[in-house]
């Protein structure tokens, strides 16, 4: 490629030959690494993990990774990608160095939040146990400071367990699991929200399909699918959860006819925190954290997730999850 076409690019690229040297450097390559013209690739892509990088590059293999570079006492974080004969060198630093600041604030939520709402929940329980003994307003009063308790408890568990697929601290079980209870499970824990808003939830899961997943975590994907269906749907409108199988996998989909996506907001759905500006402002709750807990999850026990969504029109998720065997 043209030298002066290989300082075009705002990411590094370096050329490697047959030997492991790198022949060629593009200026933003240089600033980077410095000159590394001429040495070999270990040598001059000092970087964690290069080993993984020279076999796919020996093989002739696309591959990508994050990982640290040290560079005069100071740390930076690079996307690698192989593209043999091409290495391309993205800094990710800020990127990096901000989700880390986001996961820090995360986790202190959690830990600061946990104590005081368990000892709130205490005391009122406490005082729901002597309701027959209090005012029917005093009773009220506290069933609502109850609900509110419970909501927030739910928001930082699911925070924490986020934190933890993340951070890839939370061990996966897998054990043999009937979608349709789950199903059933989740419709019914949603139950008063969906029935607020009179919706029509219609299930075409058979009782005998099992997945071979972690029954804790498929759960809280389910969950949080009906939970954003239910959110987005009008009063009075249909949600139909259907399901089929191949050899190995299991396909489930919830498909809803709310508000939708817009398509150029489709890429970012899945980043957390992250909410459509049609979410924004519909009157809805959250704080944008149910799809990134669900891709995370997804993740760990070998799943997939596919979103369909026509902006108004209404949208359709489907996911992949094991099947037993």
């Amino acid at each position: 490629m043209n030298e002066s076409l290989l300082n075009e690019f705002s990411e590094g690229v370096l050329k490697i030959d047959e030997g492991l040297d790198i022949v060629e450097a593009n200026s933003s390559a240089r600033k980077l690494l410095g000159e590394v013209e001429g040495r070999a690739l270990p040598d001059g892509l000092h970087v964690q993990g290069i080993s993984k990088i020279v076999d796919s590059f020996i093989s002739d293999l696309k591959f990508e990774t994050d990982t640290i570079y040290v560079k005069d006492d100071m740390t930076l974080y690079l996307h690698v990608k192989v593209v043999p004969p091409y290495i391309l060198l993205k800094n990710i630093t800020n990127e990096k160095l901000f989700e880390n600041a986001k996961m820090d604030f995360v986790n202190s939520i959690v830990h600061e939040f946990s104590t005081p709402l368990a000892v709130i929940n205490g005391y009122v329980q406490l005082l729901i146990e002597k309701r027959e003994k209090l005012p029917s307003d005093v009773i009220e009063t506290i069933e609502r400071i109850s609900r509110s308790t419970n909501r927030l408890a739910r928001l930082v568990e699911e925070l924490g367990l986020l934190s933890n697929l993340e951070l890839q601290n939370y061990r996966v079980k897998v054990e043999t699991v009937n979608l349709r209870e789950l199903v059933d499970e989740a419709i019914c824990d949603l139950e008063s929200k969906w029935k607020r808003k009179r919706l029509q939830i219609e299930v075409s899961v058979s009782s005998d399909i099992y997945a071979a997943a972690d029954s804790m975590l498929l759960f809280r994907i389910i969950s949080n699918l009906l939970s954003n269906a239910v959110k987005y749907s009008s009063i009075g409108e249909k949600i139909e959860i259907t399901s089929y199988e191949t050899d190995r996998k299991i396909f489930l989909s919830v498909k809803d006819n709310g508000i939708g996506i817009k398509s150029d907001e489709l890429p970012r759905i899945f980043e957390r925190f992250y909410r459509a500006s049609n979410a924004k402002t519909s009157g809805s709750s959250g704080l944008g954290l149910g799809l990134s807990l669900v891709k995370h999850a997804l993740n760990l026990i070998g799943g997939t997730i596919d979103i369909r969504s026509r902006y108004m029109l209404g949208t359709t998720v489907t996911i992949s999850i094991p099947k037993k065997i």
